[in-house]
């Protein structure tokens, strides 16, 4: 059974739109189910999920956990592998909610290059300024309300929260979702947060003062700040942040853990079509950073961003640069070049084109801060 996944037997993801998946990896969401009228704890006992730990059981190779299977190919270390390590001995006799990855909506401040309206409140008007007919746009600007108005997911929540011993909190912006405040105040009044370990996907901009508060009754709080490239590239990458605003956060961040035993930092760097041509640079800026733990994730979605779907040149053109890099984390940079390898190329026109429109919105060029990746894709 070397092909088991711990989480169907364990965990649920909520996503900002108050569907249900496995994971926030699954390409599929569990049929017939949506926050707003239902629980986690339907979720969790709903006829798909029973089929999917059979599959697993049975050796399987389910066809939504695909993204795992793919990086696990290219000789990376996947999510599943991730989470089995985690959860170390696991019994698959027995099913047991006991971790949450819950997206509260799609509240942001920003409007990264990477993202939506899926997961970004800030993205739907631009949506809608750049295509005034997107209905997509002006549904996920209503879904994403969805945390305000479903009573029953909060009663379950707080039913369910005695068992639960590792929480997700990613976005939106979680530090600007302030019922998840609310949640911690219950785990901490009830005597639960000291079971409970936390981990948290920010985007760096915010430094809460509220978690200040509640954090040090937990068992642990792992911070993971999303930085993605450094100076103008991550200002344009990431719109609306500020580089010199988000390190002073970090080293706020720092002091932080310094100061409480049961903090730990992250750094979530996803390499896509923008940067992945300078992570070289990165992985230097990183080496001189003090996080406990570096993660390399891949873009799978939005595909065009995904470095496995660039078309040839820029693919070549990465490759020359990074084939010989014995740099900090070269072993991560070899694997994402063989995951960029085995992708099937495109011809870069949904990425140049979505690059252009928020340019012209934004008034500003991928070329000016990307100009060798800009080349080699087409944009001109």
């Amino acid at each position: 059974m070397s092909n088991l996944c711990v989480l169907p037997f364990t965990g649920i993801e909520a996503d900002p739109m108050g569907n249900c998946k496995v994971c926030c990896l699954s390409t599929k969401t569990i049929p017939n189910i949506n926050l707003k009228t239902n629980t986690l704890t339907e979720a969790f006992n709903s006829d798909y999920m029973y089929g999917l730990r059979e599959e697993f059981l049975q050796g399987g190779k389910p066809e939504e956990c695909i993204r795992c299977w793919a990086e696990e190919d290219a000789g990376r270390k996947s999510k599943r592998q991730h989470t089995l390590d985690k959860f170390g001995n696991f019994e698959f006799n027995e099913s047991k909610l006991v971790f949450l990855d819950l997206k509260l909506g799609n509240i942001c401040n920003l409007k990264c290059r990477i993202c939506g309206s899926f997961s970004s409140s800030k993205w739907a008007q631009e949506e809608l300024d750049i295509y005034a007919d997107n209905q997509t746009a002006r549904d996920n600007l209503a879904n994403g309300r969805w945390v305000r108005e479903s009573e029953p997911f909060w009663n379950d929540l707080r039913d369910i929260l005695s068992n639960t011993r590792f929480i997700e909190f990613t976005g939106g912006e979680p530090f600007l979702i302030e019922e998840h405040f609310d949640l911690l105040q219950f785990a901490v009044e009830n005597d639960l947060a000291k079971n409970i370990e936390i981990h948290y996907n920010t985007n760096g901009t915010q430094f809460p003062e509220r978690g200040l508060e509640l954090w040090p009754h937990f068992k642990c709080v792992e911070i993971a700040v999303s930085i993605d490239d450094i100076g103008p590239r991550f200002e344009y990458q990431r719109y609306g942040a500020k580089w010199d605003k988000v390190m002073a956060n970090l080293e706020r961040f720092y002091e932080l853990r310094n100061t409480n035993r049961n903090i730990t930092l992250q750094l979530c760097m996803t390499s896509n079509a923008q940067n992945f041509y300078y992570i070289d640079e990165m992985c230097h800026w990183i080496s001189e950073q003090r996080f406990n733990f570096v993660y390399f994730n891949v873009m799978h979605d939005v595909w065009y961003f995904s470095i496995s779907r660039l078309n040839r040149k820029a693919k070549d053109l990465i490759y020359d640069k990074l084939k010989d890099f014995h740099g900090p984390y070269s072993h991560e940079v070899r694997n994402l070049l063989q995951f960029m390898q085995q992708g099937a190329d495109s011809d870069c026109f949904e990425l140049v084109k979505t690059l252009k429109n928020s340019d012209r919105i934004r008034a500003q060029r991928f070329s000016e801060h990307h100009p060798e990746i800009a080349a080699a894709i087409g944009y001109v």
